[in-house]
């Protein structure tokens, strides 16, 4: 890779289908455990309810279980996603082009064909890849998300891989 000429080069245009699977990687985590984490917890609330038993104490434990889970399942699976889609629609993510460059030492971020933002890649606070795109979270907060389809080829999406991964 040179400083003038970047060794990739992507614009792209993100679906909502992208950018929910993108932000599932940045507010849920990369592992499976911690995704899972809060509702385990509510589940074995409800088996401490069990084995304290149903006719003292137990009952309230069981119902705050069960409470618990059903406000996760509701949260996690309709309130998010319907506030993410409106959040999308309302804010045309969809109508706007976003880029990314990859240089030797620096990534150059676009957004509506203008240069927006240059970072060391030392920045790169977590890297992580999902079903249909990648996400890179920059150590201001900064979140990116880029799908897989905007790459060419296997090579290029290889070289995008291996210069994120640490």
């Amino acid at each position: 890779m040179s400083d003038s000429k970047p060794a990739l080069k992507l614009r792209y245009f993100l679906n909502l289908e992208e950018s929910q699977d993108g932000f599932s990687l940045a507010t849920m985590g990369k592992r499976q455990f911690t995704r899972f984490l809060t509702p385990l917890v509510s589940v074995a609330i409800v088996v401490w309810g069990v084995y304290l038993g149903m006719d003292g104490i137990g009952k309230y434990y069981m119902a705050l279980g069960i409470f618990f889970l059903a406000l996760q399942l509701g949260m996690r699976y309709w309130f998010l996603p319907m506030m993410f889609k409106r959040q999308y629609v309302k804010h045309q993510f969809g109508q706007t082009e976003q880029g990314i460059e990859l240089f030797q030492d620096y990534v150059e971020l676009f957004s509506s064909g203008r240069a927006k933002q240059q970072s060391p890649y030392s920045d790169v606070q977590r890297f992580a890849v999902g079903k249909l795109s990648y996400m890179i979270e920059f150590k201001n907060r900064y979140v990116v998300i880029v799908p897989k389809r905007a790459f060419e080829s296997q090579a290029d999406q290889t070289v995008f891989e291996n210069t994120f991964k640490r």
